[in-house]
């Protein structure tokens, strides 16, 4: 995704990027592959540098947390930052890290801006994406995917630490009624 400066005479401007299935790609866990990325910015110049904010939209294919289909969703991450040389960014005094910015390339008025939007998608993923709310995941028994078939598995497991536990309801009702 290239944002080329040059088009535009005056600012602040607008301008939207799109790239389509296979043009960027996000290796991380949970994304299967990205059909379409809109980056809708908003860019204002100041000296050397110029300033963009914006919104992130992307169509991707995830991958359910609990039963592991595969779905569409949307992602959505608002953006900022900065667009400039890297010659003006070495040479500021309050030089803060390269993760907010973009450089131009090869003395052109244009950044590849890939990477902030691969940035906000990754920002945009939830811990757990899931293909519907009331999704039932795998049995842990027998390993049926509980969204097509249901088992008869007893999943009843506790945890032999509190095994003894089991019987103290019992006994705090016989204790009641002998008082």
């Amino acid at each position: 995704m290239i944002l080329d400066i040059r088009e535009f005479e005056t600012f602040p401007a607008h301008k939207i990027l799109e790239s389509g299935p296979g043009q960027l790609t996000v290796d991380f866990e949970g994304i299967k592959r990205i059909e379409k990325v809109v980056l809708d910015l908003t860019i204002q110049q100041s000296g050397e540098e110029y300033y963009c904010q914006g919104k992130v939209k992307a169509d991707v294919a995830l991958e359910c947390a609990r039963c592991l289909r595969e779905f569409s969703g949307e992602l959505v991450s608002d953006t900022d930052f900065i667009v400039c040389s890297k010659e003006i960014h070495e040479n500021r005094e309050d030089a803060i890290d390269t993760e907010d910015y973009a450089f131009f390339e090869g003395g052109e008025l244009q950044a590849d801006v890939s990477d902030i939007a691969r940035q906000a998608i990754i920002l945009a993923l939830t811990i757990k994406p899931l293909c519907s709310e009331d999704c039932k995941g795998f049995c842990p028994t027998c390993g049926e995917n509980r969204n097509e078939k249901s088992c008869d598995c007893k999943n009843e497991r506790i945890d032999p630490r509190w095994e003894g536990l089991k019987n103290l309801s019992g006994f705090q009702q016989e204790n009641r009624g002998s008082k």
